[in-house]
């Protein structure tokens, strides 16, 4: 490798996003891509500069973001992808790990390349608790109208301005929501959002949305009017952080990906590339 050449890999990480204040570094705050840059300084010896496929806020988790960074130093001593991959491991804090690190081209951006965001949401119903999904589950007293929020879930498909549903620095509000799904088992259910990007708070937004329907304080058509007035929906409330987890980050194809079947409405895709992707 010549003394200017550059290595590049490609990593998807895992972390509980509870002690994060969110994903993109930023001054006297602990990140999720400060963290991995410390660790990958320290490694490497030289500054590395880590780029994430999605901005996720504070208290959302993932177990599916991507993360891409280049160097030109080999790691001290050696080994590879996958010893780097166990000393980043061994480097990094126990809310925050490397699943997978492969190498990646020059020049590829884990944002912009990105065809879909994967997110899911839990919500734990009727006061049931478990101590060990407190972190990653929204528990409520109340039962919810699951059919009812299906409906209003498959009204709001297809590529359309979410304006009232989050908010984008450019003022570019056209997303494509391929996927939302509405599945319950026993006393938790489980909101999973397939978009080609996101506005800031948007998943939030949408689920606290369907959490007004499911109260049966608005009904399942009413979401039509929400959308299509523009203004910021409930007031610009959303569902808390921590119900929240990105599952998962697809490239290499423009077609729509697979989806749960307990949605049947989901329309065909049109891919709108290159938009930043918020939560």
């Amino acid at each position: 490798m010549t003394a200017n050449a550059q290595r590049c890999a490609r990593a998807v990480i895992e972390y509980d996003g509870t002690a994060f204040a969110g994903s993109q570094v930023q001054p006297n705050a602990r990140t999720v891509q400060g963290e991995l840059e410390k660790a990958l300084n320290r490694l490497i010896g030289e500054a590395t500069r880590v780029r994430l496929a999605g901005r996720t806020d504070a208290g959302v988790h993932a177990t599916g973001q991507v993360a891409a960074f280049c160097y030109a130093r080999t790691p001290r001593r050696g080994g590879g992808l996958p010893e780097l991959r166990r000393r980043l491991n061994a480097a990094l804090p126990p809310d925050l790990s490397v699943r997978s690190l492969r190498a990646a081209r020059a020049g590829f951006d884990p944002r912009r390349e990105a065809h879909w965001r994967v997110y899911r949401y839990r919500i734990g119903m009727n006061g049931v608790r478990h101590p060990l999904d407190r972190h990653r589950t929204l528990e409520i007293d109340e039962p919810l109208d699951v059919p009812a929020m299906r409906t209003a879930a498959a009204r709001m498909l297809g590529e359309r301005d979410f304006a009232a549903m989050g908010a984008d620095a450019h003022g570019r509000t056209i997303r494509h929501l391929a996927e939302l799904s509405v599945v319950r088992h026993g006393d938790l259910l489980e909101i999973r959002v397939t978009a080609n990007a996101f506005l800031r708070r948007m998943v939030r937004s949408i689920v606290a949305l369907l959490m007004e329907v499911g109260r049966g304080r608005l009904a399942p058509e009413a979401v039509d009017r929400v959308l299509d007035v523009g203004a910021r929906a409930l007031h610009g409330r959303a569902a808390p952080p921590r119900g929240l987890t990105l599952e998962r980050v697809i490239y290499g194809s423009a077609k729509k990906p697979k989806t749960e079947r307990t949605t049947s409405h989901v329309k065909a895709a049109r891919t709108t590339q290159g938009k930043p992707e918020t939560s």
